[in-house]
């Protein structure tokens, strides 16, 4: 049978690139990030830059994006102390995913399921990556699949052993999954199987050394079949979404333990930048007071007479302009919760 082709499938870049419409301001920003590594450029050292002139500077050419990055982490370090460093023989943890993997294949090899069931299926012979689909197809058709049935059952019919089956006991019917990976490929194969027989017994397999390595099935499945060791991730996340409330937006990471602080906030910025964009607006006091504020007042309430509400409470963030306020107030509960709530505004009666 000769071998299977399969065009590779390229990762997605999630390098951030700057829009046409960019400005020399965004420019200028980007180059100072890109100088600085995986730590980003936060919000208030950009402020802190441009006050001091640095951003106009740069763009000027009478600075460099180096210079302003190397002041930047001068900051960090007086206010932080020194960033730990990184020792010359410390490696990155995907390439420790890789030695790991190799080494849990050898222990797996050694585990007695699998001797037993290489020697007795295949007779301690290996079946190549490339004959995969050509040996498990030609056994499905040999060993017909057949489903697997549950029903409710008396006692009674319990001790004698004996249960009609019916519309009124029966629970629910289906069939087992062997699923396998293509080697070299990233595709997954799927057969129906029944509970029992040789392919039964290899999902069975499987399922075991899933549970035992921390393997996906269909991984455990070729390396019983043909021993390529199957990979093991650094890390993986999840993405709670909440669309009734955004801000309630939750990550899960599963990070391998050695993976030093650096990579995981790496590995942490490029999942923010994929779900939520490059920009993170940080809060002030003020905004955070005046979406509190918002919240708690009547909804029939004047502009006028809430902006006169909240100058009485915060005599320091006063207000003169009524237009001013509500424009605030509505910005400073949407990024709040994460989600647009502009169409509210003219909502309130202003008379």
């Amino acid at each position: 049978m000769s071998k299977r082709r399969f065009a590779d499938r390229s990762a997605a870049d999630l390098a951030w690139q700057p829009p046409a419409s960019s400005t020399p301001a965004d420019l200028t920003r980007l180059a100072v990030d890109a100088c600085l590594g995986p730590a980003p450029l936060a919000d208030r050292e950009w402020n802190l830059l441009e006050t001091l002139g640095w951003a106009a500077e740069i763009k000027q050419r009478r600075r460099t994006p180096e210079q302003a990055a190397a002041l930047v982490e001068q900051w960090r370090e007086a206010v932080a102390g020194p960033s730990p460093r990184i020792h010359p023989h410390s490696v990155p943890a995907s390439s420790r995913a890789e030695a790991v993997a190799f080494l849990i294949a050898v222990e797996a090899r050694k585990t007695e399921p699998v001797i037993e069931f290489r020697r007795r299926i295949l007779h301690g012979k290996l079946v190549p990556a490339d004959q995969l689909d050509r040996w498990l197809g030609i056994l499905a058709k040999r060993q017909e699949a057949k489903p697997w049935v549950k029903v409710y059952a008396s006692a009674e019919e319990v001790e004698v052993g004996v249960v009609p089956l019916g519309t009124s006991n029966l629970v629910t019917y289906g069939y087992d999954v062997l699923e396998y990976a293509v080697p070299g490929t990233g595709q997954l194969r799927r057969i129906l199987v029944s509970s029992k027989g040789i392919l039964g017994w290899l999902r069975w397999l499987s399922q075991w050394l899933s549970e035992r390595f921390r393997w996906r099935m269909s991984d455990a499945a070729t390396f019983v079949l043909s021993d390529v060791p199957p990979p093991i991730t650094e890390s993986d996340h999840q993405v709670d979404s909440q669309r009734a409330v955004p801000a309630l937006t939750r990550v899960v990471m599963t990070i391998d333990p050695t993976m030093s602080p650096r990579e995981v906030a790496t590995l942490y910025r490029k999942i923010r930048f994929q779900y939520f964009g490059r920009r993170h607006r940080s809060m002030t006091p003020k905004h955070v007071e005046l979406g509190k504020f918002w919240a708690a007042q009547n909804e029939g309430a004047a502009w006028k007479e809430l902006m006169a509400q909240w100058n009485e409470r915060q005599p320091r963030w006063a207000y003169k302009r009524e237009q001013n306020f509500a424009r605030d107030c509505e910005q400073a509960r949407e990024r709040l919760l994460g989600q647009n709530v502009a169409g509210n505004a003219g909502k309130r009666s202003d008379s």
